[in-house]
């Protein structure tokens, strides 16, 4: 994995599932490696996803691009504090 800000790059067994730009998902992280799971309620979106041809060897990698917070910018109420502006 790489990452950086709110991007980060996973590399991940092609197991059948393609993952389409604008899916959420989470990660499950464990220690056997990370596993990208479809979750409408996950705190990631997926920006690309390809075969990882950099990569030679069994078991075949998926390389997903993922986006932190997939969730859109909420405003922030104003504040109401003895120090609003």
């Amino acid at each position: 994995m790489s990452k950086t800000g709110k991007f980060s790059t996973h590399h991940v067994p092609d197991k059948g599932t393609w993952y389409t730009p604008g899916d959420i998902v989470r990660l499950d992280e464990s220690r056997s490696g990370v596993e990208i799971v479809k979750d409408p309620a996950g705190d990631y979106e997926v920006h690309s996803c390809r075969h990882a041809t950099e990569y030679k060897g069994t078991p075949v990698l998926l390389r997903v691009g993922l986006r932190r917070d997939a969730t859109p910018d909420q405003p922030k109420p104003p504040s109401t504090g003895p120090y609003a502006v």
